[in-house]
């Protein structure tokens, strides 16, 4: 039910995404527009205003009808032919989305609680509203609206909406990637200028479809299915800054003559999507800012660009994300919404440990060669250009090169002036760097097609076309062992566990959870499921080193009247003053100055969920 909602959702959104758009226009971004409508509605009508979503989406409706009408007077065909085509050679990838369970940290510390926040209470946080169970309640809600919008059609949370959006987004990519494919293929030769008649709006085929899936799913080498199969924001600004990439490009391109789009449909369209990259996370507002950067250096450096028409286009460009980039930052302000990313005060920056932190960085990009080395290849193709550019991929490597460098320099900033002593090791680098995999799938797409083109694709004759379609269909069903990671017997057992305990215990009581040899890991599934039915009172981990003496000091202090043990141990026999049978996971209660067992769980087919085989 929730897939079908969440298609449901984007066909929406495409038909009003549509309707905003040029007529002659790249028609697989539709869906992306029309995410950026929604999300612009939300911030402005819900947090400024603080309208009640049901009410928001009311107005969505009516402007569906309106969108629908719009869209089918128009003589030019409603839908994407080559996103419907890319969709269904999803599907497999699609399913096992859909079948996915909540499972990786920030899934249940901030990202799907956030969306719970709206179905729930049907507004904003902030003050004056109920608290949020989020950690990050004052990071950017906008996929958090999308799981709203899936979760109002089924009549409950829908969890399992947003890696099946991230599996559509990729789809979106893909056709672009695949035009991006067909135009180097169909170009002249490298060393002549493209014909000023090369078209780009027109539909690609299934031949590019599946080569464009395949080079974003398969050949990608920041696809990693425990990202893509979640609810973390990281594969939706993958997409997104790669689209802004292409379209820019494209853009430029036009501007030097080079093909027959509209620069003002394709500066609107950088604008919408870029509108909704910020909307998606908080740092994305200085992606956005790379990436026009990068393309006015391009317009600076080319001869055949005039910068002055590229600067009558920057309100289209700039003015959508800007305007929703304040409109959030006016919401956290005005309603007193703590929980977002924020800078440590001056004296914890580690500015005399900057060597350590970059070899840290330099230490992680080792390891992922794919990755580092088509970036890299970009910044020396960008070095040449910026003394001459010469050919449409010298544009290209002078964006994905600054939008790198840039980024790079920002993580850097980052980890001395916000992570504290955790920055040292640079944590997260190699996942904040997948923000760029639909940039560097772009380049490396559009360069390895060029070469194909010059130096071997007059010498083959035979199609092999068959081979990448078969890929396609079997790889994710021949792999799906590897891309249903949701499958981990403690993780699914602490989920069903966690809401057995809710239907055992009293709305509002005060709640604990003792997994004293986990990392946590475990304590956060348990505490997303039980936090909205009680008062969560604390959590006691193996990092609070869990002594007798100290457990004895944590129920003390926060008096739980039921808890949830994950492992019992010696020491947690000692401090409740209770013999718990191992082996088992158990719901205890306070009575006066005793625990009782109220319900027990035994592990199922292993002894210890720490040491459980995945």
């Amino acid at each position: 039910m929730g897939l079908a909602a969440l298609l449901a959702v984007c066909g929406c959104m495409a038909i009003i995404g549509g309707a905003i758009s040029a007529r002659k226009r790249l028609y697989e971004l539709d869906i992306i527009a029309g995410w950026s409508l929604v999300s612009m509605l939300f911030v402005v009508a819900g947090g400024w205003f603080r309208l009640d979503f049901r009410v928001i989406t009311g107005a969505l409706l009516i402007a569906l009808v309106v969108s629908a009408y719009v869209r089918f007077k128009r003589p030019r065909p409603a839908f994407s032919i080559d996103l419907g085509r890319t969709l269904i050679l999803a599907l497999p990838m699609i399913w096992l989305a859909g079948c996915m369970m909540l499972s990786q940290w920030d899934d249940f510390t901030h990202w799907m609680p956030n969306a719970w926040y709206l179905v729930e209470y049907h507004t904003l946080p902030g003050e004056g509203n109920p608290p949020s169970p989020s950690n990050l309640p004052g990071y950017p809600h906008g996929l958090a609206y999308v799981v709203y919008l899936s979760s109002r059609l089924v009549g409950f949370l829908a969890e399992n909406a947003t890696p099946v959006f991230n599996i559509i987004l990729l789809t979106s990519l893909a056709v672009l990637v695949g035009r991006l494919i067909q135009m180097a293929m169909t170009a002249a030769p490298a060393r002549e200028r493209t014909p000023a008649s090369n078209p780009i709006a027109g539909n690609i085929g299934w031949v590019y479809c599946a080569i464009g899936t395949l080079a974003v799913t398969a050949f990608n080498p920041t696809f990693v299915p425990k990202i893509v199969f979640t609810s973390y924001a990281d594969t939706p600004t993958a997409v997104l800054v790669g689209m802004l990439c292409v379209i820019l490009w494209l853009l430029l391109g036009r501007l030097a003559g080079e093909n027959d789009h509209s620069p003002r449909s394709l500066a609107w369209t950088y604008g919408l999507v870029a509108m909704t990259a910020v909307s998606v996370k908080q740092p994305n507002v200085v992606l956005f800012g790379l990436v026009t950067i990068g393309g006015l250096l391009v317009a600076i450096r080319d001869p055949n660009i005039s910068l002055s028409r590229l600067i009558r286009l920057l309100p289209a460009m700039a003015l959508p994300p800007i305007t929703i980039y304040l409109a959030w930052r006016l919401h956290i302000s005005a309603h007193e919404v703590a929980g977002e990313f924020q800078f440590l005060p001056r004296a914890d920056w580690l500015t005399d440990q900057i060597s350590v932190v970059v070899s840290s960085m330099a230490l992680v990009a080792s390891k992922k060669g794919g990755y580092f080395s088509v970036m890299l290849i970009a910044c020396l193709l960008a070095a040449r250009a910026l003394w001459r550019i010469r050919y449409p991929i010298d544009r290209l490597s002078i964006i994905v090169a600054v939008l790198f460098i840039g980024y790079n320099v920002f993580l850097l900033f980052v980890y001395v002036t916000a992570f504290g002593g955790n920055g040292l090791v640079a944590p997260s680098y190699w996942r904040f760097n997948m923000h760029l995999g639909g940039a560097c799938v772009a380049f490396a797409a559009y360069g390895l097609t060029a070469l194909w083109r010059d130096r071997v694709a007059l010498r083959l004759r035979r199609s092999y076309a068959w081979v990448v379609f078969a890929l396609i269909i079997v790889a994710p069903l021949a792999l799906a062992h590897k891309i249903r990671f949701d499958q981990y017997a403690p993780k699914i057992f602490v989920r069903a566990v966690a809401e057995d305990i809710v239907r055992e215990i009293p709305k509002g009581v005060k709640f604990a959870s003792f997994d004293v040899t986990g990392v946590g890991d475990f304590e956060v599934i348990a505490r997303y499921v039980i936090t909205p039915h009680t008062n969560y009172v604390g959590f006691f981990i193996l990092a609070y080193q869990p002594t007798s003496t100290n457990l004895r000091k944590f129920i003390a202090q926060k008096q739980p009247e039921f808890a949830w043990v994950h492992v019992p141990t010696a020491a947690l026999d000692q401090a409740l003053g209770i013999k718990l049978p191992r082996e088992n996971s158990h719901l205890i209660q306070r009575i006066g100055q005793k625990w009782k067992i109220v319900k027990s769980w035994p592990f199922p087919g292993y002894e210890d969920p720490n040491n459980a085989p995945k």
